[in-house]
């Protein structure tokens, strides 16, 4: 097919007429009769088959990031875990972490993050504390910070509290939620937090 093909041809006489319009002059395309302007049948036919290949071309490459994004971000290397964190567990900082969904005293949330070879969390870090509060949201949970002996503020692995955030209230074991570290009473039914060291 050559470019003749794709021409526009006349149905009846077409023609380029000049015009006055005031002062100026202007040039426009008029039809004589009922005539119009055609485009050859297969002009047309390539034309909306070209369209119709673009446009199944641009939705099979957006298609293709979501179902093989691979292929659009760069490759992880070989030699990198994607998550150290097993199941149902949050990878941060090279920590695991496991939010329950469940309620249970101090003493019982602890022995169950034990279970699981973790304790109730232990927060080493401003950001980590962060990242717990809006993980958690409004939620109170548990985490790994007891007073037992009422003198003392301990972390669920032994290690002395260092004051390094503030808490409020008066009881013995401590929770957090998306604000702020509080005490409650040891045997309140909270959500908890448990903690281990990614693998």
């Amino acid at each position: 097919m050559n470019s003749e093909d794709c021409s526009i041809t006349e149905n009846s006489s077409l023609h380029l007429e000049k015009g006055k319009q005031g002062n100026a002059t202007s040039s426009h395309f008029t039809t004589h009769d009922k005539g119009s302007l055609q485009i050859p049948v297969p002009c047309a036919v390539v034309n909306v088959v070209f369209i119709t290949i673009l446009i199944v071309a641009l939705i099979a490459l957006s298609v293709g990031q979501y179902n093989c994004p691979g292929q659009y971000i760069a490759s992880v290397p070989l030699d990198s875990h994607v998550s150290p964190c097993s199941d149902d567990w949050i990878g941060y900082q090279k920590k695991c972490y496991l939010i329950s969904t469940l309620t249970n005293s101090w003493t019982s949330a602890q022995s169950s993050c034990s279970k699981q070879g973790a304790t109730l969390a232990l927060i080493d870090s401003e950001k980590e504390m962060v990242f717990l509060k809006r993980y958690v949201g409004r939620t109170e949970h548990w985490i790994g910070l007891t007073n037992e002996t009422g003198q003392t503020w301990k972390w669920s692995n032994g290690n002395e509290f260092n004051n390094w955030f503030n808490m409020s209230g008066s009881k013995n074991c401590a929770f957090l939620n998306s604000t702020h570290v509080i005490t409650a009473e040891c045997q309140k039914p909270l959500h908890w937090i448990c903690s281990k060291p990614s693998n």
